[in-house]
């Protein structure tokens, strides 16, 4: 079990970094994000069978189920899925909290990580709340959803790389340092979405690749006619 955890983790990565550099919205980008959904989930259900690792595991399926979902479905649209994750992560900020109140045998610099983790999911909690509330989301607003979702499932499974191989660094690295690279590149995007005209120019070149597709499409039918 944990050889397959360890190997659907190394293709989360890798499938990760793929859906961060290939062009947003391409056929590239939607499989390496599709096989980065599998292979955290993988990666998440194995996780769960470990010692004290569930709690962590419904974490990583959380955010990388809702990263996912959200681009399936139509704008402006929520469902039961929606509902039930929103339990699911209440669940498993207040299992964080008491974990992190009540346990006297772990150093603070994981008692902080656990903590933030806690936090981040009761923020997550509001957000989806929110969205249910308001009917779902739409523009660049259910594209942040995406990005921060899918950024913070791969941060944990950095988190879990860079812990598990401190001791293999050399001593002029930082073993945090990819850690630190994926939270740059976590608000990197929130910032170009939220921020910049970004979002605005993705929309015009897929509208316009559609539509140069769609003509294409009517030219080969007069010809055939």
């Amino acid at each position: 079990m944990l050889t397959v955890h360890i190997i659907a983790g190394a293709f989360l990565l890798l499938f990760g970094i793929g859906a961060l550099s290939f062009a947003k919205g391409k056929t590239k980008h939607r499989w390496s994000g599709n096989l980065f959904f599998l292979s955290m989930l993988i990666m998440a259900g194995t996780a769960a069978s470990f010692n004290g690792g569930a709690t962590m595991a419904l974490l990583t399926f959380y955010y990388g189920t809702t990263a996912w979902a959200v681009v399936l479905r139509k704008e402006n649209t929520v469902g039961i899925f929606e509902a039930l994750s929103m339990c699911l992560i209440i669940y498993v900020s207040f299992s964080l909290f008491h974990f992190v109140y009540t346990a006297t045998d772990i150093p603070q610099t994981f008692k902080t990580i656990f903590t933030i983790h806690a936090s981040v999911a009761a923020l997550s909690a509001c957000l989806d709340l929110k969205m249910l509330l308001s009917g779902g989301l739409s523009g660049k607003h259910r594209i942040v959803r995406h990005t921060w979702r899918a950024c913070f499932a791969m941060l944990g499974a950095v988190m879990s790389f860079s812990s598990n191989t401190s001791d293999s660094w050399p001593d002029f690295i930082d073993s945090n340092a990819l850690i630190y690279l994926m939270i740059g590149v976590l608000f990197y995007w929130l910032i170009r979405v939220l921020f910049t005209n970004w979002y605005k120019q993705l929309t015009l070149s897929i509208g316009n690749s559609i539509l140069i597709k769609r003509l294409t499409e009517a030219r080969r039918l007069l010809y055939v006619k």
